[in-house]
């Protein structure tokens, strides 16, 4: 790609199934971009509910890229920043409406701070209530539970350099991209941006939050129907999220110290249905989460398990 051919930013909209949550975050990204400078990338995960073509049709200008499985949120972006041809990415999922501004405000704060690798705005729900933008990385001790990740800092109106991001909506420097790497795409989902946001910052370049920035975020749109296989997905990333980020005796201790927990959580949530006599639907609802854990560990950690319509370790077929 020449510098001529560069755009400003290339935003990515990962969907999967949903046409009301992506129509609405299309509206929202066509009026807050400049449609000479930046350009609209929906990367679509096997939709198998017809929302892609139906929206599509009210937004002519947007780019697709069709998978024919479920590639998982860290490989569809990286999918969007190989075919991008912006100088920045915004990398979006497809529950949220940005602001006419974000585009204008990310782009100053990469001028303003040139080793801005990742900046993410101030989230908040259709309510209008704060959610959680940024903090800490998940660390040894904080995973031990003997130390709390770093909380989100205060809204002084101002950026501030911060360790993680909420990957809901993130903007990252292409040049910091290519020097860091992208998205780790082992990640299937959740953790990723943990991982990536620790990356960059191992990489010397920095994660800032910008509250200037609010993105109403509406949130569990990919896994609100799926609750006990998103589980599975958790756990699953949390454990790839020590080996990408710990050395090997850290990792060990967290092993044995999640098994324990596991188990732990299986003996007392037991006892608890007893004594109601299964009367209470979150406790076993609570329990069957952790019997299902304990049941994926057993069979030797399946990557079937999980959320569904999964692609296989480079299996993926991609349509432009």
């Amino acid at each position: 790609m020449t510098k001529c051919d560069q755009l400003r930013f290339t935003v990515a909209v990962i969907h999967r199934n949903g046409a009301d949550r992506l129509d609405g975050a299309l509206f929202s990204i066509e009026n807050a971009i400049d449609p000479s400078r930046d350009e609209i990338i929906v990367v679509d995960n096997a939709s198998c509910d017809g929302s892609l073509d139906a929206v599509l049709a009210r937004h002519p200008v947007v780019r697709v890229i069709r998978n024919n499985c479920n590639a998982g949120y860290a490989r569809a972006c990286n999918q969007a920043m190989r075919a991008g041809r912006g100088e920045f990415f915004l990398l979006c999922n497809n529950d949220l409406k940005l602001p006419q501004d974000a585009l204008n405000l990310f782009e100053s704060d990469f001028c303003d701070f040139p080793k801005a690798g990742l900046i993410g705005g101030k989230l908040s729900g259709a309510d209008g209530y704060p959610q959680r933008s940024c903090g800490g990385s998940p660390g040894f001790l904080s995973e031990l539970g003997l130390l709390r990740t770093k909380p989100q800092p205060l809204d002084r109106g101002r950026v501030e350099r911060v360790e993680g991001l909420v990957g809901a909506c993130m903007a990252a420097r292409g040049t910091a991209v290519d020097a860091a790497g992208g998205l780790d795409d082992s990640f299937f989902f959740y953790f990723e941006e943990g991982e990536w946001c620790l990356r960059m910052r191992r990489r010397g370049w920095d994660v800032l939050f910008d509250p200037r920035v609010r993105i109403m975020h509406v949130g569990g749109g990919s896994t609100s129907r799926w609750q006990r296989a998103s589980r599975v997905e958790f756990f699953r990333s949390r454990l790839l999220y020590y080996r990408r980020t710990m050395n090997p005796l850290q990792i060990t201790i967290l092993y044995f110290w999640r098994g324990l927990h596991l188990l732990w959580g299986v003996f007392s949530y037991s006892l608890l249905v007893t004594l109601t006599f299964g009367f209470s639907q979150r406790l076993r609802t609570k329990l069957d989460e952790r019997l299902l854990l304990v049941a994926w560990i057993a069979r030797g950690c399946p990557i079937d398990w999980g959320l569904p319509d999964k692609c296989q370790p480079g299996c993926t077929k991609i349509e432009k």
